[in-house]
């Protein structure tokens, strides 16, 4: 309570002579108060504005294998919330389990007191081969038999071992083994993601 307010300095108060100034600092700032009162007497006071700076960081884009789960890491503040929550362990803390089922860009807020920041990160969902080698077979010596199924776009494949098969690199090869032979089928998709399947050849 008092007749006049003086506050000093008055940079970045948007009326320094007012009780209760709205400050806008851009640095930390010592302001004294000076009140006067109606029989002339004069009191004062200080306060300090401290800025408060605060950066997001969150782990980097990667790439996962529909069904799997990635880990997620923010820092730079005291709380977080990560956006959207779907497919996340918890939204709430700075290190979710993700296991998106589709191709999606997480948001988090890092905060800390008032301030926050935003930060993002992509999590790819590539999908996640079926390897078939199909059901097992017996031949006669010197006979054929084509192994595997039919091929899935967008896939590689490998069959070990190699010998007794006309093309170890196609989904479903002509394999006329000289002896029982068990076939390992590896197929791979984008990002790494790999399924394997045996069949035996007797």
């Amino acid at each position: 309570a008092g007749n006049t307010y003086s506050w000093q300095p008055s940079t970045y108060l948007d009326n320094p002579n007012i009780a209760n100034p709205l400050c806008t600092p851009q640095t930390n700032m010592q302001y004294i108060l000076t009140v006067t009162g109606e029989s002339g007497c004069v009191a004062t006071d200080t306060v300090q504005v401290k800025i408060g700076t605060i950066v997001a960081k969150v782990s980097n884009d990667t790439a996962i294998c529909s069904g799997t789960s990635v880990q997620l890491l923010a820092s730079g503040g005291a709380k977080y919330t990560w956006s959207p929550s779907a497919g996340l362990s918890d939204s709430t803390i700075e290190n979710p389990t993700a296991s998106p089922n589709i191709t999606t860009i997480y948001k988090v807020k890092v905060s800390s007191g008032t301030c926050e920041d935003s930060a993002f990160v992509t999590i790819t969902v590539n999908p996640q081969p079926t390897a078939n080698a199909g059901q097992d077979k017996t031949l006669c010596i010197g006979a054929s038999t084509e192994i595997g199924e039919a091929a899935q776009a967008g896939f590689t494949y490998q069959w070990q071992p190699t010998n007794g098969l006309d093309d170890a690199t196609k989904a479903n090869p002509t394999a006329s083994p000289t002896s029982t032979t068990q076939y390992i089928l590896t197929v791979s998709g984008n990002g790494g993601c790999t399924s394997s399947d045996t069949v035996l050849v007797t």
